[in-house]
């Protein structure tokens, strides 16, 4: 759904105006269990004059936690195991 108030001026090109999209991504981070492979749909602004794709602290956290979620996730897949 469209939000004016999401619209913003671009900080690479300085003319485009930056509209937050949501948009999936998939990621893997290195942890001492190994790599945890995790999902999210975070918020990105993109620029309608040069396309750049802006990342900002919502996504940022958005990200933390499901790094955060499936770490916790691996965690307990590991205890379970061990208990069998």
């Amino acid at each position: 759904m469209f939000d004016p108030a999401s619209i913003r001026r671009c900080d690479f090109c300085e003319t485009g105006r930056v509209t937050k999209h949501y948009t999936s991504v998939s990621f893997r981070q290195w942890s001492d269990k190994g790599y945890i492979f995790c999902q999210a749909e975070i918020p990105i602004g993109v620029c309608n004059r040069c396309g750049s794709k802006h990342w900002n602290q919502d996504a940022e956290t958005i990200v933390e936690d499901a790094f955060q979620q499936s770490y916790r996730q691996k965690s307990l897949n590991r205890s379970s195991a061990n208990s069998v």
